[in-house]
């Protein structure tokens, strides 16, 4: 008897071929989309087989020629992959010289409530999401999870779920928080001051309000932890040669933290000392800065080098990555992409038509485009589809596009909550917790990621509508959108 996954595995992409077909596509991309939806249905469906649905779907985008090797590698995003190598191997290194049983000895001993330690560590997560990245903040906070879990003998999932929620809250509180930030940032015109006045006030209203959510949703979990912490804290048996060990351990994490926050005005110094050219050697440290930590500590921990990085970099997930990057390139490279971002424009004009207003219409459509995009594919992606469609606006209709450029920053960083797959940070998150022994599966995702998510939303939606665009200077003018 076919089931309903069986079910929606072929009725999905074929739904898509259907559309895409009506609406206009060429046959190429709708292939394409088809299988890029098929991929998505059994990835969703089946999570645990999700590398080799991957494969199977680069492998059909191959022979049917709807994407060749050169664009396989350009789309793959190996800059990305090569970050994280070193960033699991940094947190790895740490993990083995006990980093974070130190920790968790040094804050759980001064924490006398379960409650508190929960929301600590929430407000932890979107802090270093902001300060660095969304990638480092995930891996490392749920690490630290883990360890507490294990302390308490709980569940670490509950908590490593809402910490997901709140990363992606945090990422775009900064222009360094999530790679969207960047685009955003670039092709807005705006600065890291502009990014605290009108994007760090919404991100903290939201993640105080995802924080107090968390705790009413999984308020069993946390009156179990509060039973558990009591009032002894949490306290570990840290041995002298384990506190020998911090010192340098403390070096390790700070250098990575410091280079990686301080990237961009390292990089600018290193262009005028070696004689570079203004910006080109932009994010070149972000993804050094990584390698170079990492390179440190295998050589401290040379004995158990191969190891360590053998068995704590997830090498599961980072092929999958690198697999989901390039199918969803293919859009791009088929022009699928062009054409969703007419009928985005398309589409704006008549929900302006409900609500009043062309331009508020046109904006609600954007946020909302950018979110179902980004749920489902990739924020990037999402965010390349629609950068061409803002400036458009802009350029044909002389529309001020101030706060449109910030609905695809709020959109594509709190949508990105709803699925597994809708982050980088859901799937380090998920890809972690698997190689504990811990399941987290879609529907328990879905359970909790919709009140949140659509909490986190609403929020900023209110925050776009009801501050920014009442408040969007009047003679804001974008940037020249640059041709790639």
């Amino acid at each position: 008897m076919v089931g309903i996954k069986e079910f929606l595995i072929v009725f999905n992409p074929t739904a898509m071929f259907f559309l895409a077909s009506i609406g206009g596509f060429d046959f190429r991309q709708t292939v394409a989309m088809s299988i890029l939806v098929l991929f998505i249905s059994a990835t969703l469906l089946y999570w645990q087989f999700r590398v080799a649905f991957a494969l199977l779907g680069v492998a059909a985008l191959f022979f049917l020629g709807l994407i060749d090797l050169r664009n396989f590698i350009f789309f793959a995003q190996l800059d990305v992959i090569v970050f994280l190598v070193g960033m699991m191997t940094v947190i790895g290194i740490l993990e083995e010289r006990h980093f974070f049983d130190y920790l968790l000895d040094t804050i759980g001993s001064r924490i006398r409530s379960g409650a508190v330690l929960y929301a600590m560590v929430l407000f932890m997560a979107a802090f270093m999401a902001a300060l660095v990245d969304e990638v480092t903040s995930i891996i490392f906070i749920t690490l630290f999870i883990v360890k507490i879990a294990d302390r308490l003998k709980m569940d670490p999932v509950p908590l490593v779920l809402a910490a997901v929620f709140t990363t992606n809250v945090g990422s775009s509180a900064t222009v360094v928080g999530n790679p969207i930030g960047v685009i955003v940032a670039l092709r807005g015109g705006f600065t890291f001051t502009d990014f605290l006045t009108w994007a760090a006030p919404n991100a903290l209203l939201v993640l105080l309000a995802s924080i107090v959510a968390s705790l009413v949703l999984w308020r069993d979990y946390v009156a179990e932890m509060n039973a558990k912490v009591g009032k002894a804290g949490i306290r570990l048996e840290i041995s002298d040669e384990i506190r020998k060990l911090q010192l340098v351990n403390w070096l390790l994490f700070l250098g990575t933290i410091g280079m990686l926050i301080l990237h961009h005005p390292l990089e600018e110094q290193l262009e005028v000392l070696l004689g570079k050219e203004k910006g080109s050697m932009k994010n070149v440290l972000l993804v050094a800065t990584p390698m170079l930590w990492s390179g440190i500590g295998l050589l401290l921990e040379r004995h158990r080098a191969r190891e360590i990085v053998t068995q704590r970099v997830d090498w599961w997930t980072l092929l999958f990555f690198l697999l989901l990057f390039s199918t969803v390139g293919t859009l791009k490279y088929t022009g699928a992409s062009v054409k969703m971002g007419e009928y985005i424009v398309s589409l704006g004009s008549l929900v302006g038509n409900a609500v009043g207003s062309v331009e508020t219409g046109t904006l609600l459509t954007v946020f909302a485009a950018q979110g179902v995009l980004t749920a489902f594919l990739d924020n990037v992606l999402a965010i390349a589809v629609l950068i061409p469609v803002v400036f458009s606006l802009y350029e044909s209709k002389g529309w001020n596009v101030f706060a449109m450029f910030w609905a695809l920053l709020f959109s594509g960083t709190m949508a990105g909550n709803y699925t597994p797959i809708g982050s980088t940070a859901n799937i380090i998150a998920l890809g972690l917790m698997e190689k504990k022994g811990k399941k987290i599966s879609f529907g328990y995702w879905i359970k909790y990621a919709i009140p949140i998510a659509t909490l986190q939303v609403l929020i900023s939606l209110l925050w776009l509508n009801l501050v920014i665009e009442p408040r969007a200077p009047a003679d804001y003018k974008p940037p020249p959108l640059a041709t790639e």
